[in-house]
């Protein structure tokens, strides 16, 4: 079966708006948009140093393989994996939220951080984790049809939240402006 032409690829290593994070975590993002409506997002999480990725907080249960959660809102303050995607031209955009134990979250905004809305789906994500001891990885695939413009490219922002408990949340985007807002249109990637 010949795989689906890919629209867009974009790869990007995330850094924290916090200056305080120590070097020795990273963070990756990867996303693939296919012809066929569906979104492919990967997520690395790696601790070069010991105690490894114990010094973060990570939602449970955490286990390797397929997953199986649920649309959960909130998810943004703990450890979570995000996209947002938008129309060129356009101020509306969509909110993509996803816990390292499988459960996710989709919104549409009508612009800048106004008209929230739970975006349905087809069908739920198909979620997969992959755990040692210093690497955490989150794949995804989720259907954009019939919401998403057919053949339009979107524009693009790769984030991350990342738990270090009493130290707080770090948030992790390929790219700042003067705070740390995944909402602006500004640090989005153009297709």
């Amino acid at each position: 079966m010949p795989r689906p032409a890919v629209m867009l690829r974009q790869v990007a290593r995330l850094t924290p708006f916090e200056r305080s994070i120590p070097s020795d975590i990273q963070v990756s993002a990867a996303l693939v948009w296919n012809s066929n409506g569906w979104l492919e997002l990967s997520y690395g999480l790696l601790a070069l140093a010991p105690p490894g990725l114990s010094t973060l907080v990570l939602p449970s249960p955490l286990d390797d393989g397929p997953q199986h959660g649920t649309r959960r809102d909130g998810l943004w303050k703990a450890t979570c994996f995000e996209a947002f995607l938008a129309l060129p031209n356009q101020s509306r955009y969509w909110e993509i939220n996803l816990s390292p134990n499988g459960d996710w979250a989709v919104y549409s905004f009508e612009s800048y951080r106004s008209g929230q809305q739970p975006q349905m789906l087809k069908q739920d994500p198909e979620i997969g984790i992959q755990r040692l001891h210093h690497h955490l990885r989150v794949d995804v695939r989720l259907p954009l049809a019939p919401w998403w413009s057919a053949g339009v490219c979107p524009e693009v922002n790769l984030s991350a939240v990342i738990d270090h408990g009493d130290a707080g949340l770090s948030h992790w985007a390929h790219r700042h402006q003067a705070k740390a807002d995944f909402h602006n249109r500004s640090t989005f990637l153009k297709g």
